[in-house]
């Protein structure tokens, strides 16, 4: 993996972030136009993403959102704060310790 930078910190997070979800494949985000023309060709492919009308708007792709992606769901919406206090009467609340370990435990091997 061709690093882009030399911080230690980010290096270090990403690290524990591969360690946590064992992705296949990491890829570095150079903003390059050739990066970008690769990304926009993969996402075509799948389907992801649909390039429009050169003439008339040049540059533009179509993103919709799949049917499966719920943007919100209610009752899985927390704040977390320290005092259920703080996060306010109309909030669902957790505690951050436990958000976190609910986080990590569904990001393992993703």
């Amino acid at each position: 993996m061709a690093n882009l930078t030399n911080n230690k910190s980010v290096l270090k997070w990403i690290e524990e972030k591969v360690e946590l979800v064992k992705p296949d494949k990491i890829v570095w985000i150079d903003g390059s136009e050739k990066q970008i023309d690769e990304l926009h060709a993969i996402a075509c492919s799948t389907g992801e993403i649909e390039k429009l009308n050169e003439d008339k708007l040049p540059g533009c792709y179509l993103h919709r959102t799949a049917v499966n992606d719920v943007a919100r769901v209610e009752h899985r919406t927390f704040i977390c704060t320290t005092t259920k206090e703080e996060a306010g009467p109309t909030n669902n609340w957790m505690e951050p310790d436990e958000a976190f370990k609910m986080l990590y435990d569904i990001a393992a091997g993703s």
